[in-house]
């Protein structure tokens, strides 16, 4: 039997438009797939179409192989980890990418804020005339229409407005995360915190240590009572409990 490799028999069809002997595909025992202008005796042949562009072996079979992922990744994009370690592992670093970036984001603005709050203070100044106006008062107001801020400002401005959105976009897909972390675990986890700008965190502390020492002064009021009391052996009339 003549038997001849996939490449050639594709040239051959490109070459012989008018080929008339039929293309027979089968494979061996081992596994291989072979192309013959002749039927395999002993092995299951199927006809190859003359029409069908003919793909080699390794092609095929990678062909076949990837047509699951293929469409997996297609129709649902990228796939969350199956295992629920696995899985939190990634939310939690989803999640602190997200930290990070409000936190850059609303430092930005602060710059930008102190910066806008600062060209406002000049041109307040410059009202009353000074040395960079060469003592010519400048107008604090203008008819309707008339925008008075410099180019610097009013791009500071549009800055400040795009990074707003942003930082609302952020708390967004930190919000759908945790709908997403909880949906999959059931229960938000304990390492879940919600995201917090730096001064959300500063005041957090800060109140956190405000209650701590809030409890401390009930605590030394109670132990002031006792002793009152142990002392005078009854509660005075005019001790009143902390409110």
């Amino acid at each position: 039997m003549r038997t001849i490799g996939p490449w050639t028999l594709a040239l051959l069809a490109l070459a012989t438009p008018g080929w008339a002997a039929d293309i027979y595909r089968w494979t061996d025992g081992a596994g291989n797939v072979h192309y013959s202008n002749m039927d395999a005796e002993g092995d299951d042949a199927a006809s190859v179409a003359r029409d069908a562009p003919v793909a080699p072996p390794d092609e095929e079979a990678s062909l076949n192989d990837a047509t699951g992922d293929t469409a997996d990744d297609a129709a649902g994009g990228t796939t969350a980890p199956a295992d629920p370690s696995a899985f939190s592992t990634d939310a939690s670093l989803r999640r602190n990418a997200l930290e990070r970036d409000l936190r850059a984001t609303q430092q930005r603005l602060h710059e930008v804020d102190a910066h806008l709050a600062a060209l406002a203070r000049a041109r307040g100044q410059h009202a009353q005339g000074s040395a960079a106006t060469g003592g010519v008062a400048t107008p604090t107001a203008a008819p309707e229409g008339i925008d008075l801020r410099s180019e610097e400002e009013r791009t500071l401005a549009t800055e400040r407005e795009q990074l707003a959105q942003h930082a609302d976009q952020v708390r967004d897909q930190a919000a759908k995360l945790r709908e997403e972390v909880t949906a999959r675990l059931g229960v938000t986890p304990p390492w879940w915190i919600d995201l917090r700008s730096e001064e959300e965190r500063t005041l957090a502390a800060e109140r956190e240590q405000l209650a701590q020492h809030a409890d401390q002064v009930r605590d030394q009021a109670a132990k002031l009572r006792e002793e009152v009391t142990a002392r005078l052996g009854v509660t005075p009339p005019w001790w009143i409990d902390l409110r």
